[in-house]
């Protein structure tokens, strides 16, 4: 009988261990059946950098060119602060946007072009975020924003212009815990641009003079 102890000892650990392990899964699976990421219903701080292409200033608009300049692609930063409309995820969001960048002219094919001056463009929107498709894992959006864009050459004697900006794009975030998610988005920006040509009826019909620009952004979306 002594010889068999030692077996018997090992059948009674063995469904032991193995129970116990079986609790320690389940308690880890319904703790992660549980978590659904940020609330609905939270406030979302995201400060963000991104890259930002695209904005033509034309010389029959600005009169302190003597050809059409273009705005260098170049990165751009910000925040945006956004709140719950109720418990569906919609949100009101309030944005402020820089880039920092050039003017310059269009030179010939594989030549450099010609920077004029510096250039300062900000946005400040407020605008609504619409959720789609939201899973656990990831939190498709789109966003649709309007307000002022401040256009600032750093041109000698030329004031800043702050002209009526609407925008529109998509996104996705990622959460990473219940406060902290990253964010993905693209987005195209529509500014009006006055045509100070009186004697041409047609030219905004035309040549459709306003300013465009198209950006992607990086961000961290704090949730509490």
């Amino acid at each position: 009988m002594r010889k068999y102890t030692p077996l018997l000892l090992l059948l009674i650990l063995i469904p032991t261990s193995l129970f116990a392990q079986d609790d320690d899964w389940r308690r880890r699976r319904a703790e992660r059946d549980s978590y659904n990421g940020p609330r609905e219903n939270a406030i979302e701080l995201t400060p963000f950098v991104g890259y930002r292409w695209g904005g033509t200033i034309f010389a029959d608009q600005a009169f302190i060119f003597d050809d059409d300049v273009d705005v260098a692609a170049n990165p751009n930063f910000g925040v945006s602060l956004a709140f719950p409309l109720g418990d569906s995820g919609l949100k009101l969001e309030l944005m402020a946007n820089r880039q920092s960048s050039e003017l310059e002219t269009e030179s010939g094919l594989f030549e450099p072009n010609n920077e004029i001056a510096d250039i300062d463009v900000t946005y400040l929107h407020a605008g609504l975020q619409f959720p789609f498709a939201r899973s656990r894992n990831v939190t498709p959006y789109a966003i649709v924003s309007a307000g002022i864009a401040n256009l600032d050459p750093q041109v000698s004697g030329v004031s800043a212009e702050n002209k009526f900006s609407a925008s529109a794009g998509v996104g996705v975030k990622l959460p990473m815990s219940e406060i902290l998610s990253i964010k993905i988005e693209g987005r195209g920006y529509y500014t009006a641009l006055d045509d100070d040509a009186d004697d041409c009826t047609f030219c905004d019909y035309r040549y459709n003079q306003n300013f465009y620009q198209g950006e992607v952004n990086l961000g961290l979306v704090f949730s509490f």
